[in-house]
């Protein structure tokens, strides 16, 4: 289940998964350089299907793909078998969610909320064994700190075995994103 500010994004979606296909993080399919225009060109698609219907998604799995891959920014085989989850954060949206990504055999939920001088990554590991993650944001500047359930970490990023619920706060440098 996907939940954004956008109910068009969210219905397509939906519909996407009950066609059959997948909602997993897949190796090398992280979409590095996705942006401004790739999430317009969603939310178009999205927006297509809501007033013509199924027609408008020719490729259910490529809207999941875009989703998982490109606005969550999660991919597997990552350094060290890491699952990669660098989210690309939309202007003007408080929150995003993705609920029930597969990773192997992990299922696991993640839920955004970006604010004017921090973020807030919630993951919960569902089912199956703890994986091990690397979390960053791709559109969010420099990060001057970073905490993973409240321990202080070093670096842009955050390293860390998900094994149930896990809340970290991504500070940016300078205040504001």
């Amino acid at each position: 289940m996907l939940e954004t500010p956008d109910a068009a994004l969210d219905q397509a979606f939906a519909w996407a998964v009950g066609r059959g296909s997948p909602v997993r993080a897949e190796e090398g399919r992280r979409l590095a350089d996705w942006d401004a225009s790739d999430l317009s060109h969603l939310l178009l698609e999205a927006r297509g299907f809501r007033r013509v219907g199924a027609a408008a998604l020719q490729d259910p799995d490529a809207l999941i793909q875009e989703i998982v891959a490109g606005l969550f920014g999660v991919s597997a085989g990552g350094e060290g078998g890491r699952y990669i989850l660098a989210p690309w954060l939309p202007e003007g949206w408080r929150k995003m969610a993705l609920r029930r990504l597969r990773c192997h055999r992990t299922l696991l939920d993640i839920e955004v909320r970006p604010r004017a001088e921090w973020a807030i990554v919630r993951l919960a590991v569902l089912f199956g064994p703890p994986i091990a993650v690397e979390l960053s944001l791709r559109n969010a500047g420099a990060v001057s700190r970073l905490t993973v359930d409240d321990v202080a970490l070093e670096g842009e990023r955050a390293i860390f075995v998900a094994q149930s619920e896990h809340e970290v706060m991504i500070f940016h440098a300078g205040g504001a994103r």
